[in-house]
């Protein structure tokens, strides 16, 4: 089954960014929908947060397999991180 990707409602990053990391987010759910269930890989996802960083900013995401779904729950501008 394949993932979706959400963003929590309080991420405020530019548009450009969030478009780019979407499309990373979206292959990245892609290759999860081919991890069989029994995978060592959904207890690590469990365990935590997953980053990505993108742009000069850093996100943080949970996988949730259960609802087959990538959730980004936060974003921040690293410091001294030229965006562009």
């Amino acid at each position: 089954m394949q993932f979706s990707v959400r963003y929590a409602e309080s991420l405020r990053a530019p548009p450009e960014l969030l478009a780019r990391a979407h499309e990373v987010l979206l292959d990245i759910a892609e290759s999860l929908a081919d991890v069989p269930a029994t995978s060592g890989l959904w207890s690590a996802m469990r365990a935590g947060n997953a980053e990505l960083n993108l742009g000069g900013w850093h996100f943080e995401y949970h996988v949730d397999h259960a609802r087959h779904r990538i959730v980004v729950v936060g974003g921040k501008k690293l410091a001294g991180a030229r965006t562009g």
